[in-house]
């Protein structure tokens, strides 16, 4: 897939674009894996980006906000919306 991945917050162009790995066969049963069409970032996002926030983790991937076409689900994914 590909992302945007922050490393290290910074007030000046913090994040790069990278390809991840992900294998669409190695869902656990209750993931769901979408392909998303867009993608949007936040505030929130922008405060951890620019170092005002401590994100919770490293390295980043910014924007939780999506949509997106499901393209498979795990074994104990039931129903739908």
């Amino acid at each position: 897939m590909k992302a945007c991945i922050l490393s290290t917050p910074a007030p000046s162009k913090p994040i790069r674009c990278a390809t991840r790995m992900f294998r669409a066969d190695s869902l656990d049963p209750h993931q769901v894996l979408i392909r998303i069409r867009a993608c949007g970032v936040c505030r929130t996002d922008l405060h951890v980006v620019e170092g005002e926030l401590i994100p919770r983790k490293s390295p980043v991937i910014p924007g939780h906000q999506v949509v997106g076409v499901v393209e498979k689900t795990g074994a104990a994914v039931t129903g739908s919306t």
